[in-house]
């Protein structure tokens, strides 16, 4: 998650009217004019401790007049002392309470302490005298705002514009409450106004780079921060979030000069560290990122997203139970985070020792916080119930690029039956590719929806009168499950992308098989189990596989094991497990392959995991990120694949595959551990599962003592595979629409004006 910092104008908009005019009582009574004039002449040329100096001499000589009490308050607030300023300012009124600046500059300084409540009591009074007073309107709404109550405040901002139309801060500060609710295309338009008053106003600049960043449009968003930072060179959050976008770009290195630049500006930016922290992470420098997190946290204790962050640096390393733990302080922090929560039920399923039920209370918890208040804004859904029509399916997903994702359920988007079928895809993906483009060839309709609200694309998707809205993402990053909750279709599931369950009431179906969720664990569902032929099909790689070699140990020196899943998925278990293969099988090696290698400080913590276990580190080869052409070609190097457990493989075991390399694999009683498993039971090789890890280290060991036979495998696994239901992207996407169908059926007969009963782990019509 990026931490955007989106400075509002920093200072209060000052309410003096302290004009000569105002002033003119005799000596005896209230200072001169002349003296006045003198008090307002230091005060505006910044000489504050002159200002003060003189404005006690007055109030020494005329303690019953307000004037002097009046100035010396403010004076005291300009120069950083506003709770001395506090008890001035209340003279000032006890003698002239119907003056509604000295109301409005009492609240600012309340507001400076911290009383934002006492605050918006004195900018009321201020407006019952005076209701066009446009700076009180104005420094209401930065109460209201930062008492979090944004509706109002944006209301107050706009009471402000009317009183002062050409009032650039009001625009400004009235975009950071709308960034803050979401509502990123008024964002835009509220900076824009506040520039186009005031050209040079660098913090709306820079949060104009902020909306544009959240709706995808990053190189706009580069241009204006960099438009902030030739206004103000030393601006700490315009390079912050200038690192933020490069980020995004992929441009992580300059990046990296960001977000350092912003702290060499200002140390203590625990945003500027956390951001730091996420481009090491995305550059697999993953040990530096948790000593940046660690940093923010250090200044920010309440950082909640930084919290976030941290721990899923933690699980990336494998430290599961320290994930865990900053996961729940993240949600101790602020209970309504859903991306923590989705994240901290992605670190369960990794979690060696949490059951399925754990899991799945996990995710009902969820539900209960942050979708079920949704139900109430449930509506009928007016789609004509012919059970035969062509229907609109949806795909929602932050995927539509090349990811691993895309390369199973792309297929839904291609090659489906448009004669029975239109599919709209819901792109939440802000930067688009080679793989985006052929999707967006195939479908009907494609609709982004990057800096969208929630609230926004479930109207679009309603205005699309979808029949069946898909998920793609389940509890994965970019999900928006918070879409589904407010059932913008009258049927939606969950599959592919991360297809384990998400616990929502609000969706109705799960795409699943009879191997990852077997019948008797189907209780434990919210959705409908639905069978398909197998749970992870392959719809098309990014390019063309390489040519599968010949095996290589028939002519290396041993048999070479292999692993290119991401280190997330490879816990303490899995290496020592893998480690007591090795020792089992005399001469052999292991190759591991993943990005997060090319951190030195990963390498060389994975590489004493195996040393401790007793494994020579001249048996382990580790690789780093490379295209994914080469990628999959360094299983040319592999003759046995080994699983992780408790995550298994899903895609890269469909590589590995295709490569003619066969996977061992243990079958772990959960969706994440049991996707190698169903892949290898459609393809007929159920004698490459394990039950148990005793089982595991045997079956690797018998398989690598048959050369014969891994050479004959090697060979005929493409052919095998490309035969299968998951190599015949045209079969699956028939045996979907099957099931589409059935549900559809099914929906069309209930009685449509009652909404329908959900119940968890219910039976599917057909099993396939």
């Amino acid at each position: 998650m990026v931490a955007f910092f989106l400075p509002a104008i920093p200072s209060k908009s000052e309410s003096f009217d302290m004009s000569t005019g105002s002033h003119q009582e005799p000596a005896e009574n209230g200072p001169s004019a002349l003296e006045a004039n003198t008090l307002i002449g230091l005060t505006s040329e910044g000489r504050r401790t002159e200002a003060a100096t003189l404005a006690h001499r007055l109030i020494e000589r005329f303690p019953l007049h307000e004037f002097g009490w009046k100035v010396l308050g403010a004076v005291l607030k300009q120069m950083g002392r506003s709770a001395e300023a506090l008890l001035p300012m209340q003279n000032s009124l006890a003698l002239m309470p119907g003056d509604p600046e000295a109301h409005s500059n009492l609240g600012n300084a309340l507001q400076d302490i911290g009383r934002l409540n006492d605050a918006v009591i004195c900018y009321r009074r201020a407006l019952q005298i005076k209701p066009e007073l446009a700076e009180a309107h104005y420094n209401q709404a930065d109460a209201l705002n930062n008492l979090g109550r944004l509706d109002d405040a944006i209301a107050a901002y706009g009471r402000a514009q009317q009183a002062k139309p050409d009032f650039a801060a009001a625009h400004a500060n009235l975009a950071v409450a709308l960034y803050h609710l979401g509502r990123l295309n008024e964002t835009v338009t509220s900076c824009r106004r506040a520039l186009a008053i005031k050209s040079d106003l660098v913090e709306a600049h820079d949060n104009l780079g902020a909306a544009l960043h959240d709706l995808g449009r990053l190189d706009d968003a580069v241009a204006r921060h960099r438009r902030a930072l030739a206004i103000r060179p030393d601006f700490g959050a315009a390079h912050d979030n200038l690192g933020n976008v490069l980020r995004a770009l992929g441009r992580y290195v300059d990046a990296l000069t960001s977000h350092r630049r912003a702290l060499a500006i200002k140390p203590e930016f625990a945003e500027a560290h956390g951001n730091l922290g996420n481009t090491q992470n995305d550059m697999g420098r993953v040990e530096g990122a948790v000593a940046s997190y660690r940093r923010a946290l250090a200044i920010k204790p309440d950082y909640a997203e930084a919290h976030n962050n941290l721990a899923n640096a933690y699980k990336t390393l494998g430290r599961y139970a320290d994930a865990l733990a900053s996961h729940h302080r993240a949600l101790a922090i602020n209970p309504d985070f859903p991306v923590a929560h989705s994240n901290l039920i992605f670190t369960i399923d990794m979690s060696p020792g949490i059951d399925l039920a754990a899991m799945h209370q996990e995710r009902r918890r969820w539900d209960e916080i942050h979708a079920a208040p949704l139900a109430a804004t449930h509506r009928p859904h007016p789609n004509p119930p012919d059970p035969e029509r062509r229907l609109r399916i949806g795909y929602v997903s932050a995927d539509f690029r090349e990811h691993s994702a895309a390369y199973a359920f792309g297929a839904m988007l291609t090659q489906f039956d448009p004669a029975r079928f239109e599919v709209f895809a819901y792109s939440n993906t802000t930067r688009e590719d080679t793989l985006s483009r052929r999707l967006q060839q195939g479908v009907s309709g494609w609709r982004p929806i990057v800096g969208q609200s929630d609230e926004a694309v479930a109207a679009l998707i309603r205005q699309d009168r979808i029949d069946i809205l898909v998920d793609l993402s389940g509890h994965s990053a970019g999900n928006r499950l918070l879409v589904f909750a407010r059932k913008p279709a009258p049927l939606q599931v969950t599959a592919w992308g991360y297809a384990t369950g998400t616990g929502l009431q609000a969706m109705d179906a799960f795409f699943a098989d009879a191997v990852v969720v077997p019948p008797e664990d189907r209780q434990h569902f919210t959705e409908e189990v639905r069978y398909l032929p197998c749970v992870v099909p392959w719809s098309f790689p990014p390019q063309a596989f390489p040519e599968v070699n010949p095996l290589p140990a028939l002519t290396a020196p041993g048999i070479t094991f292999g692993s290119l899943n991401r280190l997330a998925k490879v816990s303490a278990q899995a290496i020592d497990t893998w480690s007591r293969v090795l020792l089992a099988t005399p001469g052999s090696r292991m190759l591991l392959k993943t990005g997060e290698f090319d951190d030195a400080g990963t390498r060389a913590r994975v590489m004493q995991a195996f040393t401790e276990a007793g494994v020579d580190p001249a048996r382990i080869v580790l690789m780093g990120k490379t295209s994914w052409h080469d990628h999959v070609g360094a299983f040319g190097r592999v003759d046995i694949a080994l699983d992780p457990y408790p995550h298994g493989g899903g895609v890269t075991t469909l590589e590995g595959l295709m490569m003619g390399v066969p996977v061992v694999t243990l079958r772990w009683p959960t969706v994440v551990g049991r996707l190698s498993a169903s892949i290898l039971t459609t393809l007929g090789l159920t004698d490459w599962i394990a039950e148990t890890p005793d089982a595991y280290v045997s079956l690797a060991r018998q398989k690598a003592e048959d050369l014969v036979a891994l050479a004959d495998l090697r060979q005929r696994l493409r052919p095998l595979f490309g035969a299968s239901v998951i190599g015949d992207p045209a079969a699956y996407v028939v045996a979907v629409e099957q099931e589409y169908r059935t549900l559809w059926r099914r929906w069309c007969t209930r009685d449509q004006s009652r909404p329908p009963t959900v119940t968890g782990g219910r039976m599917p019509d057909s099993n396939r």
